[in-house]
């Protein structure tokens, strides 16, 4: 007895040890930013413009579309294996592909297409701004049908930003849940937000990262 005593107090200090360490291990997300950036810009390419042979579904604001039920969940092998998977092939490609799978998001993009000339006029007029957040900020009160013009496109833009977010967790081969999109979403919305500041239009406000406001030369 006094032997397993001596035994359990040798040991006990690499059990506390091992278990904290285990305790701490994080997963790493890989986030291919250049990648996400042309994914987004593929996607618009190909989605934003109207089409007269199919018109997206008209959508109230608020309203709640069908989710993605393609969330299957694998072991996290590392970024290593997301760098080395698609070395040599086109990640922003696979991205796009990923994400043409998700009914809501090119619902969501073809509606975006079909109203973004009156967005533009919301712009034009400095009604409207693009925050770093990756939605529209407005800078005036505004009337009835701009205030719902308003919320459905940044409804529309969360769905696509939540859309990107899945799209990046499925090729790091982890599970879609609330917890990994938490951890990705931000980086996905600020993808977003920077290439709306890029195409922005000269006259147009924009929202720089570090929060303040400028009018796009």
């Amino acid at each position: 007895m006094k032997i397993f005593k001596i035994f359990l107090r040798s040991i006990l200090p690499f059990l506390v040890v091992f278990t904290f360490s285990c305790a701490v291990i994080t997963v790493n997300i890989y986030f291919p930013a250049r990648d996400v950036e042309k994914a987004y810009e593929n996607l618009e390419d190909q989605l934003m413009k109207p089409s007269p042979e199919k018109q997206a579904p008209k959508q109230e604001p608020g309203q709640k579309d069908k989710t993605d039920k393609d969330t299957g969940s694998f072991l996290n092998p590392g970024s290593w294996f997301v760098q080395t998977a698609y070395a040599g092939d086109d990640l922003a490609a696979k991205i796009s592909r990923y994400i043409m799978k998700m009914p809501e998001v090119v619902n969501a993009y073809r509606r975006m297409g079909s109203r973004i000339s009156k967005i533009n006029r919301l712009r034009d007029k400095k009604l409207v701004g693009e925050a770093n957040s990756g939605f529209l900020s407005p800078f005036v009160k505004l009337n009835r049908d701009q205030a719902l013009l308003l919320e459905a496109e940044n409804h529309d833009r969360s769905i696509v930003i939540l859309g990107m977010a899945k799209a990046i967790l499925k090729i790091n081969h982890l599970e879609v849940n609330k917890k990994n999109l938490d951890k990705v979403y931000p980086q996905a919305a600020a993808q977003f937000a920077k290439l709306r500041r890029k195409k922005a239009r000269p006259g147009w406000k924009i929202q720089l990262p570090n929060g303040s406001w400028v009018v796009k030369k």
